[in-house]
């Protein structure tokens, strides 16, 4: 079961890259005091569960932002 569905995840499928950079643009401006966790589908994930495939989404969101706040830390 999921433990918390306060974030708000947003999943791309069969968009150019063009396309994304867009998207993530527009939503970002649009709404500029909410964080979106933003993913494309994959041909391994398109098999996976919803709920399985939102809880690897939201693992892979925070070590990026670990991995973002340490990079910041060493400047």
């Amino acid at each position: 079961m999921m433990e918390n569905m306060e974030e708000r995840v947003i999943i791309m499928h069969n968009f150019e890259k063009a396309e994304i950079s867009k998207l993530l643009k527009v939503i970002r401006e649009a709404f500029p005091d909410k964080e979106f966790i933003f993913a494309s589908t994959t041909p391994t994930n398109l098999e996976w569960r919803v709920q399985d495939l939102i809880e690897e989404i939201k693992k892979e969101h925070e070590e990026f932002r670990k991995i973002k706040g340490q990079s910041q830390e060493n400047k």
